[in-house]
């Protein structure tokens, strides 16, 4: 891999030293992919991507708590009624999906889009 690099002094050393990382990190990604193993790509992601920022409750939100006893990280609690989400997210969606009023977003991207959710199937009586 051959990269170019502008600037001077500190600025080049920093570009040369990410320009290493990457190169080392595109070539696990090539070992994982030839291998078929999972690529190491959730850090970054969740580093650069995966934020709470976004989250919030429409009026239509009636203050049940729901989104709050839902999170599996504990992320979510209510303010004076109303949810909000702290910096502890990993975008599970159960927020917006179980909300039984539909009035959690993340910004504009959910708005307008169906909820889904899956219910665990009841056991029978002969199961128990």
């Amino acid at each position: 891999m051959v990269l170019y690099f502008t600037g001077t002094g500190n600025s080049r050393y920093l570009a040369r030293r990410i320009a290493e990382g990457l190169e080392m990190l595109l070539y696990d990604l090539n070992a994982c992919i030839k291998a078929g193993d999972t690529a190491p790509v959730n850090p970054v992601f969740y580093r650069f991507f995966v934020k709470a920022d976004a989250f919030r409750a429409t009026d239509a939100c009636i203050g049940c708590g729901g989104c709050v006893e839902l999170c599996p990280l504990n992320n979510v609690h209510l303010k004076n009624g109303r949810p909000v989400w702290g910096k502890n997210c990993t975008h599970c969606m159960a927020c917006i999906c179980y909300c039984p009023k539909e009035a959690i977003e993340y910004g504009e991207k959910s708005k307008g889009k169906p909820r889904y959710h899956v219910e665990a199937p009841e056991k029978k009586q002969q199961d128990v």
